[in-house]
């Protein structure tokens, strides 16, 4: 596989899917990118139906239940970054942390609504508060700096590790999905002493 058809970083399911599309000889059945993807049949069916609906893959020959499997074409190739879309094939937008992140990048320094403004979709807003949340995560795990004024905030260039949005996770942890590391933990409350 070339080291160009693949995204940086920790690979979600999704993005193993389509790299395996993306690499694989054309065309190709659903066990071919399961095998290469090392992900679950389920899943692989799932996401190449959805490309189908949303006219990225081709089936090109649509097989005979349990003899011929169908093959599949890739007739839309959308670059590095798997296509987000829904069951139906309807895109996705990018979700809203990965609009603050990409806003961030860009602007460098920022007032919370200021980022709140660049990072929403008239379908999507993105809540002031929401902002400040993902603001102080990322503060905690050095990627911004706190501007003087109360929500004014500084994105540290160094600390600019890729276009994946870092994810706070459930367990409080920040993980930073472009170098699948996580960089911030909170401390656990109670425990044994």
């Amino acid at each position: 596989m070339a080291a160009t058809l693949k995204p940086r970083g920790h690979l979600t399911d999704r993005e193993e899917i389509w790299t395996a599309i993306r690499a694989l000889p054309q065309p190709w059945t659903l066990v071919d990118i399961a095998m290469c993807s090392k992900c679950e049949h389920g899943k692989v069916r799932d996401y190449v139906r959805s490309l189908v609906r949303a006219n990225i893959v081709a089936v090109t020959s649509p097989g005979q239940p349990r003899r011929v499997p169908t093959q599949y074409t890739l007739a839309d190739d959308r670059g590095v970054s798997a296509p987000r879309v829904r069951k139906d094939g309807s895109p996705l937008p990018p979700t809203g942390r990965a609009r603050m992140w990409k806003a961030m990048r860009i602007l460098k320094v920022f007032t919370e609504a200021e980022l709140a403004e660049h990072a929403s979709l008239p379908e999507a807003p993105v809540a002031e508060g929401e902002v400040h949340t993902y603001c102080l995560w990322l503060a905690r795990g050095g990627y911004l700096r706190s501007g003087g004024e109360r929500d004014r905030w500084s994105f540290i260039p160094g600390r600019d590790t890729g276009a994946k949005a870092p994810q706070v996770l459930r367990i409080k942890q920040l993980y930073d999905p472009n170098t699948g590391e996580v960089v911030y933990q909170s401390k656990t409350e109670g425990g044994d002493e």
